[in-house]
């Protein structure tokens, strides 16, 4: 898509100002796309507003518990407001949840997770189907995991809402498809993000007494490739989808897991 298409698009982006929501963001806004990132941390909105505009993008945050339906509407129907055409849905937000045998999995943990990974994207696309049929275009992505496949032990709610996330974008896709809108999701697998890099992989180096390096190789060792994906490469295939050459693409659930 060029430049002078994308000027005329808008999308929103949950869990926006860090990780993969914020390389999306960087990279829809490279293409022109004016931006709304949604996210809990006013302070790191703020950090990505400002690396966003010094690039010149026309970019908005707003500081939302998307978990909190209350919270979430009273937001969206700001938002809406002020842009009632809507044309690119990002929902990346994510919970990891619980960690732990199901048996010792408290309800109010379940609750959590559902809400932010799979409830208020249902929601927040509730809001923007409207405006999206009204112009005849949309473009949803639902930011996924390999995790339904690969089912790994004491994750079970983080699992059962990407499962349920896949569901809603193979469901959807069939409905609205013919309005010009599709609808498709992204699955990674093990991601190289800022938050893996500073924060997880010292842990488990830690906890191993093996070196960082060390926890990385064998992370990767478990993908064919012997890479993880980058957040760049997420934040490409998402600006992807939303080019015309992907207007026939829709209800795909598209792994980027190196063959993990």
């Amino acid at each position: 898509m060029s430049n002078d298409e994308f000027n005329k698009k808008t999308a929103l982006i949950t869990g926006g100002a860090g990780g993969i929501g914020l390389a999306i963001a960087q990279r829809l806004a490279a293409d022109g796309t004016q931006l709304i990132l949604l996210g809990r941390n006013q302070e790191k909105g703020d950090a990505a507003l400002a690396l966003l505009t010094q690039t010149g993008a026309t970019v908005e945050f707003h500081s939302v518990d998307i978990g909190n339906q209350e919270n979430l509407s009273h937001a969206m129907e700001q938002i809406l407001q002020n842009h009632p055409q809507i044309d690119i849905l990002v929902n990346n937000a994510a919970l990891s949840g619980f960690t732990g045998p199901v048996l010792e999995t408290p309800a109010e943990a379940l609750d959590s997770v559902l809400a932010v990974n799979l409830v208020a994207p249902f929601l927040i696309t509730q809001f923007l189907l409207p405006g999206m049929k009204k112009a005849g275009y949309g473009r949803i992505i639902n930011i996924s995991s390999v995790a339904p496949r690969v089912n790994p032990p004491h994750s079970v709610t983080y699992n059962m809402s990407k499962a349920g996330l896949n569901s809603f974008t193979a469901s959807l896709s069939r409905e609205v498809a013919a309005q010009g809108i599709t609808v498709n999701a992204i699955a990674p697998g093990l991601v190289l993000t800022n938050r893996i890099k500073d924060s997880r992989l010292p842990s488990l180096a830690k906890e191993s007494g093996r070196s960082t390096d060390e926890v990385l190789q064998a992370m990767t060792s478990r993908c064919d490739t012997k890479r993880l994906t980058t957040e760049e490469e997420l934040a490409d295939a998402a600006a992807f989808l939303c080019t015309p050459s992907a207007r026939n693409i829709t209800g795909q659930i598209l792994e980027m897991s190196g063959g993990y």
